[in-house]
C-alpha cells in the first residue's frame, strides 16, 4: 500500500480497495489526485461519497490525451473537527476515444448533471445512465459529429461552422 493511499484513507477514515485505484498522487498537503479506470470509477466514487463522506462536486473537466480521454471530478471532503476542506481530484482514466463512454456520477452529485452534459456537448463523451444527456451549450443547429474541444478541430473550422450557423439563422429571419 502506498504512503499516499494510507494518508488519504486516514483522512477519509475509510478503506479504499486498491483494486479500484489506478494511482494516487499527493498534490500538496491535504490535496490528492485519485485515478480510476472507467471500469472501476462508479464503484470507487460510491465508496468516496457514501462511506468517506465526500460531499461536494465543484466542477468536472474533460481532458483529451493522445489515445484517450480523462474526466476529472473536482471533489471536496470536509473534516468538521478541524474546520478543513480536503480537495480530491477524481480522475476517470482510459476513456476510449473511439467509443467514449464513462459512468455518470449523477447518482452521487446532482450537480454532475450540467457538467456532464457540457462535456458531452464539447467532447462527445457519453455518460452512461445520465437521465437527460442532451445538448446544453452548443446551438441546436450545431453538427452532431463536430465536438469543438477535441484536438482534431482547429479554430478555423470552429469559426467557419459558427459563422455558417449565424448566416443561416439570419437568412431565415
Amino acid at each position: 500500500m502506498s504512503a499516499e493511499l494510507k494518508e488519504l484513507e486516514g483522512i477519509l477514515n475509510v478503506t479504499l480497495p486498491e483494486k479500484l485505484i489506478e494511482d494516487i498522487v499527493k498534490v500538496e498537503e491535504g490535496h490528492f489526485n485519485v485515478h480510476s479506470t472507467v471500469k472501476n470509477a462508479y464503484e470507487l466514487m460510491k465508496i468516496l461519497h457514501e462511506e468517506a463522506g465526500v460531499y461536494h462536486l465543484s466542477t468536472i473537466s474533460g481532458i483529451e490525451k493522445e489515445k484517450e480521454f480523462n474526466i476529472c471530478y473536482h471533489l471536496q471532503h470536509r473534516i468538521e473537527e478541524e474546520f478543513r476542506e480536503i480537495p480530491i481530484n477524481f480522475f476517470v482514466t482510459k476513456v476510449d476515444k473511439g467509443n467514449p463512454k464513462t459512468p455518470s456520477m449523477i447518482d452521487f452529485f446532482v450537480s454532475a448533471d450540467y457538467y456532464e452534459r457540457e462535456i458531452y456537448d464539447f467532447f462527445g463523451i457519453y455518460f452512461e445512465s445520465h437521465p437527460f444527456l442532451q445538448r446544453l451549450i452548443l446551438p441546436e443547429r450545431w453538427p452532431d459529429d463536430v465536438r469543438p474541444l477535441r484536438k482534431e478541430y482547429g479554430w478555423e473550422q470552429i469559426k467557419e461552422i459558427t459563422l455558417d450557423i449565424a448566416k443561416k439563422a439570419l437568412e431565415e429571419d
